[in-house]
C-alpha cells in the first residue's frame, strides 16, 4: 500500500505568548500545501484517510488535502504530534490500516516525527529534513511493519 507522510505547511510564529498548537499557516504555506497536493493528486488520485494532527496547522494542511483530494476521511491522531513516538506510530497505523483495508494513507504531522517515521519504516533511510508541506513516497506492508522509501517531495520541485 501506499503511505504519504506529509509535514504540514509553513506556519507563523506569532510574537508575545502563544502555544505551539496554535500556529497557524502562512500565505505561503497554503500554496506549499496546494502545490505539493496537486502532485499527490495526480500520482494517487484516490485516498482513504487522511490522519492529522490535532495542532492547528496540522488540521489547516489536511483541510486544504482533502479540499483538493474530494476523496477520503479525516481522523484526527493526538500521537502524531512532534514528539511522538515513531515506532508506536507505526504499530497504530498499520493495525489501522489492516483494519480497514486501506490501499492509500495521508499522514500529516510535524518535524521531527515525520523524520524518524521514514527511518523506523527504512532502516536504509536516515532519517530526511522534510520542507515544509514536503511529502514522503513509502510502499509500506502494514503486514512486516516495514516499508521502502521512494521518494520526497518538495513544493519548489512539483510547482516547476
Amino acid at each position: 500500500m501506499k503511505l504519504y507522510i506529509m509535514r504540514h505547511g509553513e506556519a507563523n510564529y506569532p510574537k508575545g505568548s502563544y502555544s505551539d498548537r496554535e500556529r497557524r499557516l502562512t500565505t505561503n504555506g497554503e500554496r506549499e500545501v496546494i502545490t505539493t497536493t496537486n502532485w499527490l493528486i495526480d500520482k494517487q488520485p484516490k485516498v482513504d484517510c487522511v490522519y492529522v494532527s490535532p495542532y492547528l496547522r496540522a488540521q489547516q494542511t489536511a483541510s486544504i488535502l482533502l479540499s483538493h483530494l474530494k476523496t477520503g476521511q479525516k481522523q484526527n491522531c493526538d500521537d502524531i504530534t512532534p514528539d511522538g513516538h515513531a515506532g508506536s506510530v507505526v504499530s497504530w497505523l498499520a493495525a489501522e490500516i489492516q483494519q480497514h483495508g486501506y490501499e492509500s494513507v495521508v499522514l500529516v504531522s510535524h518535524m521531527p516525527l515525520v523524520s524518524y517515521l521514514v527511518h523506523e519504516l527504512d532502516a536504509s533511510v536516515q532519517p530526511p529534513i522534510f520542507p515544509t508541506a514536503g511529502i514522503a513516497v513509502v510502499d509500506f506492508s502494514p503486514e512486516t511493519l516495514r516499508g521502502k522509501f521512494q521518494q520526497l517531495l518538495i513544493a519548489e520541485r512539483c510547482a516547476g
